[in-house]
């Protein structure tokens, strides 16, 4: 837990640019167009800081507390069983029990 409210604190206290740059990044931008962005819709960012916060912000999502992803894991396949038995997708409940029987193991 106590990770996971660092990770947050560390979002949290990102600079918006930081922000910006790691929504870019998941959507597919190259480096070139992070660059332009950056200049256009940020001028007066700190290029350098904000990209050594990105890279801070990455490397925190790929260290996670793995019991709290597990349980996350848990809980959404959980989630989708429930949903599925309500709609009557037994197959698709049948395959996420099956699911979660290899993650819990």
């Amino acid at each position: 837990m106590a990770e996971t409210t660092q990770l947050t604190a560390a979002v949290e206290t990102a600079p918006p640019p930081a922000v910006a740059v790691v929504q870019w990044l998941i959507t597919g931008a190259s480096e070139h167009d992070v660059l332009e962005a950056l200049k256009n819709k940020y001028p007066e960012a700190d290029t350098r800081k904000t990209l050594a916060a990105v890279r801070h912000h990455f490397a925190a999502e790929g260290q996670p507390d793995t019991d709290a992803l597990r349980g996350w894991v848990l809980a959404s396949y959980r989630e989708l069983y429930r949903r599925m038995i309500e709609v009557g997708d037994f197959d698709g409940a049948r395959k996420t029990l099956k699911n979660i029987t290899e993650v819990s193991l």
